[in-house]
């Protein structure tokens, strides 16, 4: 019989990360896993450690792959695989030890072909301290904890956006054929699986526990690669060809939606790191964007009734142009700075330590603005350190210098955060918006 999980970790050259990885699945409580372990050909390491974890528990299956493709690797996991349901766990990231046996027990007592939770991203300071960002699926919270068919909500189309997160039933990744492309490298290769998943699923449930630790910070990750656009296109291009002349209205709309997402994020890459579509195979990829995306727009597949407002918002400049988009950033910039004024003028205090925080404090960082501290209403954050900036407490604003200006890193409440300021004592013209 077998396993109830089969843990599938794909690596290559992770000697840094691989054994706190391994462990971190050895040491679940749920205990009938199966792990394997395929590495791509590493020679730092990384082979010889898993070799040794290997000797020590039997429950680790240890395969060569003859492809460099996460890809390719984890598609060979899925075939040797012998458990009810699959997981991916990345081997520079880590786990709870409590995440399978909390997404196995939900997804046999809903009979779901995929049960996903939230999680946790991190980063490691200069004094080794790492800093966790709690990361959600989704805002609306009465979609979490309730069987659905998830092309029936967009919001799953841009909320639910990684592998890792979640157990997928064997079955029905093999009945409906579903696997990760296999193209060179690891970049991005999960895009296909994701919205094949997302559109053929009929019956998946979400869990508000952050039981996944997400690495942000590791050199050679492609997401910090600056080629997303690239690899984006390869994966959707690859899809249209596919799936999409199959596709009904609701899975029409998971796919656009994702597209829409992919692309934002990709050129947002670009453009946090100061570089612009210049080279002609980057803008070839820019118009096929904006070709396939129009068209989905004109056609009401995609609005903004089913995108989220801060994503939509960029999209629609990204489709009229990318100067267009450079002249808004520009502007919302300006506006900025006519609030926290120019790098260096006033101190400037972060209000939000989630994942726009970590956004706002690399846009001062770049800019050379001065930042005092951050601050947040969580009580458990008061008085720790992101880097060496201590997180303060609201309360303590009155003890703060009349002139520093607070910039408010919050989707979802930063206007309930402004008027707290404002009752505080924070003049309006010391508080600016990030998000």
């Amino acid at each position: 019989m077998g396993a109830k999980v089969s843990v599938i970790m794909p690596s290559l050259n992770v000697a840094d990360y691989i054994e706190e990885a391994v462990q971190s699945v050895i040491n679940q409580t749920l205990k009938d896993i199966e792990i394997i372990c395929i590495d791509a050909g590493s020679n730092d390491g990384t082979w010889e450690i898993l070799t040794r974890l290997a000797a020590a528990d039997g429950r680790i299956i240890l395969r060569h792959s003859d492809r460099k493709s996460y890809g390719y690797q984890v598609n060979l996991g899925i075939a040797m695989a012998s458990g009810e349901y699959i997981a991916v766990v990345e081997t520079d990231d880590y786990v709870d030890s409590k995440m399978y046996e909390g997404l196995y027990q939900e997804a046999i007592v809903h009979d779901c072909d995929y049960v996903k939770s939230d999680y946790f991203a991190y980063w490691t300071q200069a004094d080794r301290k790492r800093v966790f960002v709690r990361k959600n699926i989704f805002f609306n919270q009465e979609l979490y904890g309730i069987v659905m068919e998830p092309k029936l909500h967009w919001e799953t189309a841009t909320g639910d956006w990684y592998l890792w997160s979640g157990i997928y039933k064997k079955e029905f990744l093999i009945r409906e054929n579903i696997r990760l492309s296999e193209t060179p490298g690891a970049a991005f290769q999960d895009i296909g699986f994701l919205c094949q998943t997302n559109i053929k699923a009929k019956r998946v449930l979400y869990l508000k526990e952050h039981y996944y630790r997400y690495c942000m910070d590791r050199d050679g990750a492609s997401s910090n690669s600056g080629k997303g656009l690239q690899y984006s296109y390869q994966e959707f291009s690859c899809l249209c060809n596919s799936i999409r002349d199959t596709m009904d209205r609701e899975s029409a709309q998971v796919f656009y939606c994702r597209m829409a997402k992919s692309f934002m994020c990709c050129y947002g890459e670009i453009e946090s790191r100061g570089l612009r579509i210049e080279d002609n195979e980057k803008k070839d990829y820019y118009q096929w964007f904006q070709t396939q995306l129009k068209t989905a727009k004109e056609q009401g597949i995609i609005n903004a009734q089913v995108i989220r407002p801060e994503i939509w918002d960029k999209v629609e400049k990204l489709l009229i142009s990318e100067e267009y988009y450079i002249e808004k950033v520009q502007e919302r910039e300006k506006y900025m700075q006519g609030i926290i004024g120019q790098a260096g003028e006033y101190p400037v205090i972060i209000f939000g330590c989630g994942y726009y925080g970590y956004q706002a404090y690399g846009w001062l960082k770049r800019h050379g603005y001065s930042i005092m501290a951050f601050m947040d209403n969580n009580q458990e954050l008061w008085g720790t350190k992101i880097d060496e900036y201590f997180i303060e407490s609201p309360q303590q604003i009155p003890n703060m210098p009349v002139h520093v200006k607070y910039l408010i890193a919050n989707e979802q409440h930063s206007g309930e955060i402004k008027q707290q300021l404002l009752e505080l004592g924070v003049e309006k013209e010391n508080i600016c918006i990030y998000v």
